[in-house]
């Protein structure tokens, strides 16, 4: 695919040539300097300048001055993962999308998307492969009378919300400030109220795609209905990649108001306050959401301390006499009169709860993660949970626990099919890259103590890789399978990384 010349065309051509050029700088990545195609074949000068000159974006090849820093910049982790893609394209339009893809076809090359790199597994970080990075694709498109918005995958989900904000809408986005809108909801998305409105996937109403053939293709609930179908909960195994996504918005609740327990003493007070939290799940409204965290840093000066304990509760409504009867649950906290730290029934702001998620999850940090959902009996839950909340490798490794049911099953329009009453996640963070080994093996090995008491888990935290467990139904994914062979039978996206079911 060849453009029309442009003015910057010679520049570029310059630029793109003395690049390829450079013959003296090894970058300390582990990577060959020399771009292969699928067969390991080098590719020459003309060949790369051909994709070069076919996007208006970026193009970095490995080997490039500039490689290591686009590679890095695709990864929110500090500990980047030792992979390393051949080329890493950043469209600026859909032609740039079509431009890669049939070059990663005509020459054997696997491709991986990335959205906005949150991901702590890194999945479309791989080696050998090209990485589409949709970061420079920042379109938001609102549709106020009807509550709908057009968007690029590589948007950050708290700015969405920031520009639906003068029309009082709010997109369910992760709680965390800094994941792109595509791969929350691809993965599913816990997000803001979904256990009243549902996952992310649900918001998704229609999907812009480049297939294996590099075509573009429009998916909805009316057409190309196996591809709207599986990008709802799919996840890294899509088989394309979506250039624009139509979500449904929400109006934004008017009372947001929040109650926290916190205890020093975490190890005084888990079982009695684990025990009532998981036996409340039945009894917290929609549009409550319900979490217990431990950490071991203290809270105002993040130094080092002993695991601590909080129950913390959302209401999310717009009466705040129901914000308050929901927020009541939370009297019945054992031990509350004895908590070191409380706030009960404050108002709060969605710009508030994004700060509370960044401070738990900051940029710079080295990070690995892992989860599940379960229904194991309260009696026979708590005790094999001390472990993992109780005994944290370092001060800001925090485990999470989440009030998700009274569960309602999944649309069936959606492979996004995994749920439990309860889910438990566990993250390591760490600094110094000398840990990374022991940091990144602590939440799969704790996770697989617990794997009999796993339903399954869900794709946005998961650790496959090292953790292959249940994150699909069986009919989900023998359909996911089927659907990927029919649309991708070249396997030309890469998939998984690791096993997505039970080996």
């Amino acid at each position: 695919m060849t453009l029309p010349d442009r003015p910057d065309r010679g520049m570029k051509r310059r630029t793109a040539l003395k690049t390829l050029a450079g013959t003296g700088v090894a970058m300390a990545t582990g990577s060959l300097l020399v771009a292969c195609n699928g067969k390991g074949e080098p590719l020459s000068d003309s060949t790369k300048l051909a994709l070069n000159n076919a996007v208006q974006g970026k193009v970095y090849w490995r080997g490039d001055e500039a490689y290591e820093t686009a590679r890095g910049a695709t990864c929110y982790r500090a500990n980047k993962p030792k992979r390393f893609p051949q080329v890493i394209v950043q469209p600026t339009n859909d032609k740039d999308v079509i431009a890669a893809v049939k070059f990663a076809k005509e020459h054997g090359l696997k491709v991986t998307t990335r959205s906005g790199g949150h991901s702590w597994a890194s999945a479309h970080i791989r080696d050998d492969c090209l990485l589409i990075d949709m970061g420079r694709m920042q379109e938001v498109t609102i549709d106020e009378k009807a509550q709908t918005l057009w968007v690029n995958p590589g948007v950050i989900g708290s700015v969405i919300n920031q520009q639906l904000a003068p029309y009082d809408l709010i997109v369910p986005t992760a709680h965390h400030p800094s994941p792109g809108i595509g791969g929350f909801c691809m993965n599913g998305g816990f997000g803001w109220n979904s256990r009243l409105w549902g996952n992310g996937a649900r918001h998704v109403l229609a999907i812009d795609i480049v297939t294996a053939d590099g075509e573009l293709i429009r998916a909805d609930p009316t057409q190309n209905t196996d591809f709207y179908w599986a990008a709802r909960g799919g996840g890294a195994g899509f088989f394309g990649v979506i250039t624009r996504m139509q979500l449904q918005a929400r109006p934004r609740p008017k009372v947001w108001k929040a109650t926290v327990y916190s205890f020093d003493d975490a190890a005084a007070v888990f079982d009695d306050v684990m025990t009532w939290a998981c036996n409340i799940v039945p009894r917290v409204p929609p549009h409550l959401e319900l979490v217990m965290t431990t950490t071991s840093n203290k809270r105002d000066t993040g130094e080092p301390c002993p695991p601590r304990i909080s129950i913390a509760a959302l209401a999310l409504t717009d009466d705040e006499a129901q914000a308050d009867e929901a927020l009541a649950l939370l009297d019945s906290v054992p031990h509350r009169d004895k908590a070191d730290f409380k706030v009960e029934k404050a108002p709060t702001t969605l710009e508030d709860r994004y700060q509370s998620g960044f401070k738990a999850d900051p940029a710079g940090m080295r990070f690995a993660a892992d989860n599940m959902y379960t229904d194991t009996p309260t009696e026979k839950l708590v005790p094999r949970l001390r472990k993992v909340f109780l005994e944290q490798p370092t001060p800001h490794t925090h485990t999470f626990w989440f009030a998700w049911g009274p569960c309602k099953p999944f649309p069936k329009d959606m492979a996004l099919s995994m749920q439990g009453p309860i889910y438990v996640g566990t993250y390591t963070l760490w600094t110094d890259p000398a840990q990374d080994e022991l940091m990144e093996a602590w939440p799969p090995t704790r996770m697989k103590e617990l794997a009999d008491l796993s339903l399954g888990g869900q794709l946005n935290d998961e650790n496959m890789l090292h953790h292959p467990q249940r994150y699909f139904t069986d009919e989900a994914w023998a359909k996911y399978e089927a659907l990927k062979k029919r649309h991708d039978p070249e396997g030309r996206f890469e998939g998984f990384l690791g096993k997505p079911m039970p080996v």
